[in-house]
């Protein structure tokens, strides 16, 4: 499929999911806001938030948006992606989804959610994984904590019970290059087809860069360096 293809695709899905309507008048005061999501765009690096935001002068509308634009646009949040992988060979190829296209600044209120909307949540993230394994990237870079949740790395609790399962995934850690490795995805997923395209790919799970200190961005440089040599040693 083209791009174009997947984008229409894209679009007609969140138009289902944001037709869902919530008992909770907070909840759909952020579904009525509309959906945005970035446009599809292959990258062997792929950086993944947790939601767009809703700046106070924003409008209620539904759209999907181009990634390199973005970086000019919005370079607060945009750059940081292009500036990590700066001499490293993802440095002209690399895109960025978000793990959910609803539009909200405070990313707590995701659990606004989990109790009677849990439903909304569980089709984003399928879409969402969809895209990462349609991208099919060398790397994935999460750069938010609350969306490493999401796949799995935190999915036993301190009771040694499942929790934040989602995703699924088991990882095993590389000690050489600092890095999680997706070995399988657990029956207990929300994923509902069988996929393995993500088999093995080394995940970083890192904190959003826009508070980062460069040291910490200069140690993150250095380790996408190393690991991207990794793939063809």
């Amino acid at each position: 499929m083209v791009p174009e293809e997947i984008d229409n695709l894209t679009r007609t899905k969140l138009t289902e999911i944001f037709k869902y309507k919530s008992s909770q008048e907070d909840v759909q005061a952020i579904i009525d806001r509309g959906f945005v999501g970035a446009e599809f765009k292959k990258g062997k690096a792929l950086f993944v938030g947790i939601n767009p935001s809703f700046p106070s002068d924003a409008n209620n509308e539904s759209f999907l948006y181009d990634i390199d634009r973005a970086i000019t646009d919005y370079p607060k949040h945009y750059k940081s992606f292009g500036d990590l992988v700066v001499g490293t060979r993802y440095e002209n190829n690399w895109t960025y989804i978000d793990l959910f296209q609803f539009r909200e600044t405070n990313q707590k209120k995701i659990e606004l959610f989990f109790k009677n909307d849990i439903q909304f949540i569980v089709e984003q993230l399928r879409l969402s994984h969809d895209i990462m394994c349609k991208i099919n990237p060398e790397i994935i870079v999460v750069c938010n904590t609350g969306a490493a949740n999401f796949f799995g790395i935190n999915k036993v609790n301190e009771n040694g019970k499942f929790d934040n399962v989602w995703f699924g995934y088991d990882f095993v850690f590389d000690v050489r290059y600092g890095i999680h490795i997706i070995k399988e995805r657990l029956a207990e997923s929300i994923i509902e087809k069988k996929d393995e395209t993500l088999i093995n790919t080394p995940v970083l799970f890192t904190s959003a860069l826009t508070y980062m200190s460069r040291f910490d961005k200069q140690r993150l440089n250095w380790q996408l360096n190393l690991i991207g040599n990794r793939e063809i040693e």
